[in-house]
């Protein structure tokens, strides 16, 4: 879901196949503790919020430190997109080495502090030397800094690593201290091809894992043609579908806070936070409409050079449409991408839901 020094990783979603390359989907699906753990995440007394946190890439997307400050105490967990591994397992900080301030803050104000660890490139894992590897420099971070969680979040893998990443999990997890919890992310079953979920043996995962993210976003993106970022019918399709192989305790729906910019006809679209496209909408006084199929926000406008415009976003009712899902359901909880992207009515929901 993080590339180093830009935007998450995200796939482009079934209107993007042509564009497959390029990256993903993010619904949050959090899973509880197996049965024979010996970490077991307990559930908080509301939803589980889990923020996703970054440095900052760009002057549009800043740090979340800020807007974390701001609102101490309605995160559960924060993970924060500090490291990636490569193909050997060796571990790289992209965004710079950990920030002290950030882990001293998030402890201390009763939230959990983990890390989410990308992938760079997509051969890796093959040998079980390298999957040693790559455990034993896990933890070695994670006794450094103390970190109570290791989040691994490894995309657009090919299907024929399915088995060694499952192993790498299972080695993983009897590497780690059983203090320190871990989780990861997956894409959607529904609506997602084999050749971008086919790596996910989500069953298996989920005997060595407390929590699983099912990225739920991202249905279109830049690379396809313009659409909403995460239409509530899809949506609810693959909560129905993980809801069916996984108990609800260990399901939270991830949700974005950000859109995507699209010149009307190209596929060519620029991507901004929540916060941004805020002020792009009042500086073009532009009229805001939802879309009574997917319910995702959009609005239209022509650029200066007189090219029209059209953006797809999530914003707070996104957000709290989807917390209303995990409320009826009884699911785990709710994961936002990410800390900072959105405004203060997002903060709101947010809290509510605690």
């Amino acid at each position: 879901m993080a590339a180093a020094f830009g935007p998450p990783r995200r796939w482009q979603g079934p209107a993007a196949l042509g564009a497959i390359a390029a990256a993903a989907v993010v619904l949050a699906v959090v899973i509880g503790g197996r049965a024979n753990s010996p970490r077991r995440l307990q559930p908080a007394p509301g939803p589980d919020i889990i923020g996703y946190f970054e440095n900052g890439w760009s002057r549009i997307f800043t740090d979340s430190f800020p807007s974390l400050v701001q609102h101490p105490r309605v995160v559960d967990t924060v993970l924060a997109y500090w490291y990636s591994m490569d193909g050997s397992g060796g571990l790289r900080e992209p965004a710079g080495p950990p920030r002290q301030e950030v882990i001293k803050y998030v402890k201390s104000h009763g939230m959990r502090m983990g890390v989410l660890i990308n992938n760079l490139g997509s051969d890796m894992l093959r040998t079980s030397a390298v999957r040693a590897t790559a455990a034993k420099n896990v933890v070695a971070i994670a006794r450094a800094n103390g970190y109570q969680e290791i989040h691994i979040d490894f995309e657009l893998l090919p299907q024929s690593l399915r088995s060694d990443l499952t192993a790498f999990i299972a080695g993983l997890r009897k590497a780690l201290p059983p203090s320190v919890a871990l989780s990861i992310s997956v894409f959607p079953k529904v609506g997602v091809p084999a050749s971008i979920n086919g790596v996910y043996d989500y069953q298996a995962l989920a005997r060595y894992v407390d929590y699983e993210v099912v990225m739920l976003y991202d249905n279109h993106s830049s690379g396809g043609p313009a659409g909403p970022v995460s239409p509530m019918p899809w949506v609810k399709q693959n909560i129905a579908y993980f809801r069916g192989i996984l108990p609800a305790s260990k399901i939270v729906v991830a949700a974005g806070v950000y859109g995507y910019d699209w010149p009307v006809g190209s596929t060519n679209a620029a991507e901004y936070p929540l916060t941004y496209i805020r002020q792009l909408a009042a500086r073009q006084k532009a009229t805001v409409r939802v879309d009574p199929v997917s319910q995702n926000p959009f609005f239209r406008y022509t650029d200066a050079s007189g090219t029209p415009r059209i953006v797809w976003y999530q914003d707070s009712a996104t957000v709290k449409q989807r917390i209303d899902l995990v409320v009826a359901d009884h699911l785990r909880g709710i994961a936002i991408w990410a800390l900072g992207e959105g405004d203060q009515k997002v903060w709101q929901v947010l809290q509510e839901a605690k």
